[in-house]
């Protein structure tokens, strides 16, 4: 919240007359739509590569849109569940490795604050909030739960702190390339790589020098 509130902040300020501003809102607002959309979809992307049937419903599990999926195997439950912020992480690599976006414009911005809000509140809602994330009986509902529900506690607690460190280290990163950060904060300290893993799947990895 308070990332979305200094984002949305500057951007009014910086905006001057009142159409602008309220034009800056919309697209904001449409970023962040975009944004969820983009993280569903990823669920039900995978759910069709691995031939999974998925019911959804609105104003369940604590969410405002919501899934349960009927999953084979404890692998393609896993990677459904994993599909939406994994999703999250690399839509907002894409955008912060790609020259041709503009990191200022406040579609952009949306799409970043929802992806970073959501990534951090997952994780916190994981280990200490159990409000969307929640063990009921034999089945469970939100998207970390179901990774620990479909493989283990260790796995989920790798996921989450995964998630919530992308999500900061992305942020920071965000936050330099705004026009508005001063210019101590634009220095070049990190650096990106991706490499397969033998066993399948990718690996992100992060340099970050303090």
């Amino acid at each position: 919240m308070v990332f979305i509130i200094i984002v949305l902040k500057v951007t009014y300020a910086s905006a001057g007359e009142k159409d602008i501003t309220y034009s800056s809102a919309l697209k904001f607002s449409a970023g962040i739509v975009a944004a969820f959309s983009i993280h569903e979809g990823a669920h039900a992307f995978v759910a069709g590569l691995t031939n999974t049937d998925m019911d959804w419903e609105i104003g369940n599990y604590n969410q405002p849109f919501a899934f349960t999926e009927h999953s084979s195997s404890d692998s393609k439950g896993a990677a459904i569940n994993s599909a939406g912020l994994l999703s999250q992480a690399i839509g907002s690599e894409i955008i912060l490795q790609s020259e041709k976006i503009d990191k200022n414009d406040a579609f952009v911005r949306g799409m970043m604050a929802w992806n970073i809000v959501n990534s951090i509140m997952y994780s916190l809602d994981y280990w200490f909030i159990r409000r969307s994330n929640q063990r009921n009986g034999n089945t469970y509902q939100g998207d970390i739960e179901g990774i620990e529900y479909y493989t283990n506690e260790p796995t989920a607690n790798g996921f989450a702190l995964s998630m919530l460190g992308i999500a900061c280290l992305q942020g920071y990163r965000f936050l330099k390339t705004q026009s508005w950060a001063p210019d101590w904060l634009k220095g070049e300290s990190y650096s990106v790589n991706f490499a397969p893993l033998p066993s399948g799947g990718l690996v992100m990895a992060y340099k970050f020098v303090f």
